[in-house]
């Protein structure tokens, strides 16, 4: 398995759900502060980036103190300065993109700034575009949030809700299985709120796209 997770320093107050995906063979990676996740997960983490400015000296230290002790093998840290014309997040996906991962997972990316949210979401967006073998997913909580741009296949429970959001001008060639409102063939455009709020009919779902990149956001009940 060629996977990263990343973790963001957003507010994780549940950390149930990456307990029960990570794995011995996934490659950990904290985006500054959110390195104190894994470490509450009683992980350590292979990479730490950032400009470590919401990481405490005392964070800092337990971190040097590890890589001391894992002779330092990991974790890799990669420190930049806080003046700099990239977020932490930005640098975490393309030291991502260096290594080559065909799928990425991100936990903690939905905080309380919308701003950060929207970029957030915007450069993966990009990054699905722009390397579309890559596999996307965010995970926050019940929600699962994924970059699509050719299709999916979602599993899930009768009566959980599947948003199909453009983050492209248009999402061509739209089409749906195991929704209640179906679609075949339609476009969506920038915008439009058409493809929000569906239900899944079926404890499977299949969604297709010709052309354009889109959020899917699968909500459990």
């Amino acid at each position: 398995m060629n996977r990263a997770i990343i973790f963001v320093n957003g507010n994780l107050s549940d950390l149930s759900q990456a307990k029960k995906i990570i794995t011995k063979e996934d490659y950990l990676i904290g985006v500054d502060g959110g390195v104190k996740h894994i470490l509450k997960l009683g992980l350590i983490s292979h990479a730490v980036i950032g400009d470590f400015d919401s990481v405490s000296p005392s964070l800092e230290k337990k971190l040097k103190q590890i890589c001391k002790e894992q002779r330092f093998l990991f974790p890799t840290i990669l420190k930049y300065p806080t003046t700099k014309n990239k977020t932490d997040f930005e640098l975490a996906v393309d030291y991502c993109l260096e290594k080559k991962f065909n799928e990425i997972i991100i936990f903690g990316i939905l905080g309380d700034r919308i701003d950060h949210m929207l970029v957030n979401i915007f450069l993966l967006a990009k990054t699905q575009t722009e390397n579309r073998s890559i596999k996307i997913k965010i995970i926050e909580g019940k929600k699962e949030i994924y970059i699509v741009n050719k299709g999916i296949t979602i599993k899930g429970n009768i009566g959980d809700e599947v948003s199909i959001i453009p983050v492209s001008e248009k999402l061509e060639g739209v089409s749906t299985e195991g929704l209640y409102y179906r679609l075949i063939d339609d476009t969506l455009t920038f915008g439009s709120t058409r493809g929000v709020s569906n239900v899944m009919n079926k404890t499977l779902v299949k969604i297709f796209a010709t052309a354009g990149t889109a959020l899917v956001e699968h909500n459990k009940a």
